[in-house]
Formats: structure tokens, C-alpha cells, sequence
């Protein structure tokens, strides 16, 4: 299978509760609204904002692939009496970090990249001036 449950499970319902509960969530979510809308241009402080709370959410789901990593380790350690289940319990918790690493990186780190160079652009301009 491609993916395991269990382990994007533990990776995706923490970051769902920490985009609801966050302010990082609700400034993220205004950037999706925003980025529908064709004329929408950014100001700043908009693109500090975005980027602030896109770092804080790649911490934080690094935060929880870390923990999801621990949780499997002692999810082995329970079942360490049967041989045949220390590589699966290993290798789910070694997913978990996975999931979390790719989240990061291939789909916020780039948002905060594009936002990063869209803020240097607007300092840019506005020291031309």
C-alpha cells in the first residue's frame, strides 16, 4: 500500500487541529481566499504574516512527525516479544516522519518561498523609489 493509515492519521489530524485553532490557520486560510481572486495584490505586511505562519506550521508538523516517531518506538516496544512485527511497527513510525518531512517541504515550504520573494520584491520596489 502507498499509504498507511495509521501514520497520516497522526500526521494530518494534528495539523488540521492546529490550522482551525491557530492564528497561523487563519492567516494561511485568508492567503487561500485571497489567491482565488484574480486582482488580489499583496501588501507587507500580508506576506510577512503568511510567511510567519507558514514557518510555524512546518515547525509545528515537524513538531508532530518527531512525535509520531516516538509513538511508533513505543508501539514496538510493546510487541517486542514477536519478531516478525518489529519491522512493520519500525516502518510505520519511520512513514509518520516521512509524511510530515514531504508536508513541509513540497507543499508549505514553497508557499513561503513564493511569499519570501514576493515581500523582497515589494522592499525592493519600494527602495527604487
Amino acid at each position: 500500500m502507498l499509504i498507511d493509515m495509521p501514520s497520516a492519521l497522526i500526521v494530518i489530524v494534528p495539523l488540521v487541529f492546529f490550522l482551525i485553532v491557530s492564528k497561523s490557520g487563519s492567516v494561511i486560510g485568508r492567503y487561500m481566499k485571497a489567491s482565488f481572486t484574480k486582482d488580489h495584490a499583496y501588501t507587507g505586511p500580508e506576506l510577512a504574516g503568511l510567511s510567519a505562519a507558514i514557518r510555524n506550521t512546518i515547525k509545528f508538523l515537524i513538531g508532530i512527525g518527531v512525535f509520531g516517531f516516538l509513538i511508533g518506538l513505543l508501539g514496538t516496544l510493546v510487541v517486542l516479544n514477536r519478531p516478525d512485527m518489529l519491522g512493520p511497527n519500525i516502518a510505520v513510525s519511520l512513514i509518520t516522519v516521512l509524511y510530515s518531512i514531504t508536508l513541509s517541504y513540497f507543499v508549505f515550504f514553497p508557499t513561503q518561498a513564493w511569499a519570501e520573494n514576493k515581500l523582497n520584491a515589494l522592499k525592493g520596489d519600494a527602495e527604487e523609489r
